[in-house]
């Protein structure tokens, strides 16, 4: 059974992690970032990070997730999906904060960053039906 808690977090993680990459890279082809701008981009957000980020991320989404229904049996499932939602779109406004970009691709990022915050809480719930589908 505790596999179950470890293995859905990474599970979901590791997916969410390799989508962020792989739209990474489909930006990049579509927007034809590359030379100057791709470096100035890898500086600005390294690809460690869109890596690491949402194995972190839902590997705390679940603790939160199993606490708050523990807790909180009732209510505790609809106030963690309302909050890991609403950390989603929040940390979206953090790109707002990106300095140090070429000055080509200033605009470009929000498009390359905003939708890679939505991967893990979308793997997330995908996942999770996949290892608890008697849950809500």
């Amino acid at each position: 059974m505790i596999k179950k808690y470890v293995y859905f977090p990474l599970s979901a993680g590791l997916f969410a992690s390799i989508v962020t990459v792989l739209f990474s890279f489909a930006y990049e082809s579509a927007t034809a970032i590359e030379g100057e701008q791709l470096d100035s981009l890898r500086e600005a957000i390294p690809m460690s990070h869109l890596i690491i980020a949402p194995i972190v991320g839902c590997l705390l989404a679940s603790a939160g997730y199993f606490l708050a229904k523990r807790v909180m049996p009732r209510i505790g499932p609809f106030l963690f999906y309302f909050l890991f939602a609403g950390i989603s779109i929040f940390t979206c406004f953090g790109i707002f904060t990106v300095y140090g970009l070429h000055e080509e691709i200033i605009y470009t990022i929000y498009g390359y960053a905003m939708p890679m915050h939505f991967f893990p809480f979308l793997s997330w719930v995908t996942f999770k039906t996949l290892f608890f589908p008697d849950q809500k």
